[in-house]
């Protein structure tokens, strides 16, 4: 539990430092979804060094590498045994991927927050790039009705928002998929 909620956090804070895009509910529908993890039952995070975006430095807890378990279950994948992963292919491109997480949360209802994430699988890395609010026009904001908490309600939505923001943030993160 403890592993997951450690790259939860990880991804989590992103999220939630740059205003990224979330729902209360799933937004990719079950017709829409893509297993393009293959066989991969556990993944480690790396993560973009700061001082040297060539270099890529390995995420760690409690004194060793940080990795958590993946399962594919019907059309997603756990994490561990708490966090439900989803892919959608992105329009137009052939390796990138809309990802929705599911983050486990007593204080919701229904239990789960949703994330969302761009994806581009190399080989055996997963790459994730997260576009946020602050990388939209302030008339699509509007036209969306998004505020502060940046939340999208429904798949279109997602789609029209990742779409104008995709390559507006840089891949900073890899799990490195085994």
């Amino acid at each position: 539990m403890m592993r997951i909620r450690i790259v939860a956090a990880a991804m989590l804070c992103c999220l939630l430092a740059a205003c990224a895009f979330g729902s209360y509910k799933a937004l990719i529908p079950s017709e829409a979804v893509v297993l393009p993890l293959g066989t991969a039952s556990s993944a480690a995070t790396y993560i973009q060094n700061a001082n040297d975006p060539a270099r890529w430095d390995e995420v760690t807890a409690d004194g060793g590498p940080e990795s958590f378990d993946i399962r594919q279950e019907g059309y997603g994948y756990w994490l561990d045994s708490d966090s439900w992963l989803v892919f959608a292919q992105l329009d137009g491109s052939a390796d990138e991927y809309l990802m929705q997480v599911a983050l486990p949360d007593e204080a919701i209802e229904g239990g789960y927050v949703y994330s969302y994430a761009v994806g581009k699988l190399v080989g055996s890395k997963l790459y994730v790039k997260i576009p946020d609010c602050d990388d939209l026009s302030i008339d699509t904001m509007n036209a969306l009705g998004l505020d502060a908490e940046c939340e999208i309600s429904s798949y279109a939505d997602l789609q029209r928002v990742i779409a104008e923001t995709k390559d507006a943030a840089g891949y900073s993160t890899y799990y490195l998929l085994r």
